[in-house]
């Protein structure tokens, strides 16, 4: 029976719940994969949890719709590959039990994300605190639930159970009573979350498919001294693909003495992801990932804009030109404000037009690629490899007005700041713009730690706290 990609997603959380219900109870030595051949339906899977002695452990999991509709699939899933996903989840709970910051003595219940019931979710609060932040920006689009706490699997005791209930009645009061968003309010939440971690009775998991080794990363420890620096290496705007990207690398700093713990121990790349419907993702790939994050248009061009806008005004200079007064006219007349991207008016004329769309277009992509690579882009492979010549040009155009947004930004430390949010939001540690005060001082305490001069980089930059929307949530990484 073939197995999709959201079959599993689905597999692998709800697996990992059973796994860890096996462990917890220390069944594994009696357990055997191989009892999935024989589980074929939902009376099959109740007879195996109670005969393991787990079933008040994965109660939600057993009567999860979306696990019960694939239990046919599972025995496929966990053997496909040579048993890649069987291995995997036992190098998951060994990482997962070794690992001594783990308090394991509760009596705890798991599930998926999906599954936890409104009354204790703490995605309702989050969802309630995203509105809020969508009114203080003009959002039309969303804030993804992931970009604040992106667990796959949550375990609970009844203790935190009864707690987050409480808090969330409260919080969710105190939200309706407040007309405008505060910083405070998700920091309170995120504190609550971590508080009840530290007392053994709740864990946040985001699954990675381990391709080694599984281990255990504790993700926006608000205990933990040490703090990421993002850094700005190139842009990669190139012949043979759609795309633009983004390289960065990431050091791991000590934020009060601005020492180096670990040096580029992330290096990747945040990369133009477009899709015909009008969509156009910036996605990251690193740390042997193939999507280690991402964010929306209307996220990234706020990041961008309220950051550092002179690679935007860049971007319009060309635009000025004379030679593209038409062009101007028909797409960017409207685009020197918040929505500075013209990917929206691009789609609305090549849905009607794609030949006469890239004809029109195509000194103008030109431009922008000589302008980053001072050459023309000899674009033959990229049409061939597309689903078409015209929407190569399509996504190109996109991603080159990213690209000059971005590489063009005048001063060094603005430009890894902006990439730094950037950063953030896609890999679920915060939703900020411009520079907090607290990421200024870490790159000055950096920068002297390396003997370096604090250059004219750093004169005139201006410090907006209020632009700090919130920090992303505390969760556990099993990668």
């Amino acid at each position: 029976m073939p197995v999709s990609n959201k079959d599993v997603e689905v597999l692998s959380e709800a697996l990992f719940c059973y796994y860890f219900a096996i462990y917890k109870t220390k069944k594994e030595k009696s357990y055997d994969p191989i009892l999935w051949n024989r589980i074929k339906n939902y009376s099959d899977l109740v007879s195996f949890t109670n005969k393991m002695g787990i079933t008040p452990i994965v109660t939600n999991v057993n009567n999860d719709p979306a696990f019960k509709t694939r239990i046919p699939k599972v025995a496929e899933f966990l053997f496909n590959r040579k048993s890649f996903w069987a291995n995997a989840l036992e190098s998951q709970m060994d990482a997962f039990f070794a690992d001594g910051k783990i308090k394991k003595s509760g009596d705890y219940i798991i599930m998926r994300a999906d599954m936890i019931p409104k009354t204790y979710d703490p995605y309702q609060a989050y969802s309630e605190l995203s509105y809020k932040v969508r009114g203080k920006l003009g959002f039309r689009g969303t804030i993804d639930k992931d970009k604040w706490n992106p667990s796959d699997v949550w375990i609970f005791t009844k203790k935190s159970q009864q707690f987050l209930e409480k808090f969330i009645k409260l919080f969710n009061n105190q939200l309706i009573n407040q007309p405008e968003y505060s910083v405070k309010m998700m920091e309170k939440l995120n504190n609550r979350i971590h508080f009840l971690f530290n007392k053994g009775l709740l864990y946040p998991i985001s699954l990675k498919a381990p391709t080694g080794k599984a281990k255990v990363v504790f993700e926006n420890d608000v205990t933990s001294d040490l703090v990421k620096v993002v850094k700005y290496d190139d842009i990669d705007f190139s012949d043979n693909n759609q795309d633009a990207k983004i390289k960065f690398s990431v050091d791991e700093v000590d934020r009060e003495s601005g020492k180096i713990n670990r040096r580029e121990y992330i290096k990747g790349q945040i990369k133009t992801k477009t899709v015909l419907s009008g969509g156009a993702r910036l996605e990251i790939e690193a740390g042997g990932a193939a999507r280690y994050g991402s964010m929306g248009t209307e996220n990234y061009q706020y990041l961008i804009r309220q950051t550092d806008k002179t690679g935007i005004d860049s971007l319009n200079k060309i635009r000025d030109q004379k030679k593209f007064v038409k062009l101007k006219r028909k797409y960017w007349t409207k685009t020197k404000g918040a929505e500075w991207l013209a990917r929206g008016n691009y789609v609305k004329e090549f849905k009607k037009d794609p030949k006469k769309f890239k004809e029109e277009i195509e000194p103008y992509t030109q431009e922008l690629f000589q302008h980053i690579n001072n050459r023309m882009w000899d674009s033959a492979s990229t049409e061939m490899s597309a689903k078409s010549p015209e929407e190569a040009y399509l996504n190109k155009t996109h991603a080159g007005e990213v690209a000059v947004a971005v590489d063009d930004i005048t001063k060094r430390i603005m430009r890894d700041m902006t990439v730094e949010n950037l950063f953030n939001l896609a890999a679920s540690q915060g939703f900020g713009a411009g520079v907090s005060q607290s990421q200024l001082e870490t790159r000055m305490k950096l920068e002297k730690q390396l003997g370096k001069n604090l250059d004219e980089d750093f004169k005139g930059v201006e410090v907006d706290n209020s632009k700090k929307l919130w920090s992303s949530c505390f969760y556990l990484v099993l990668k």
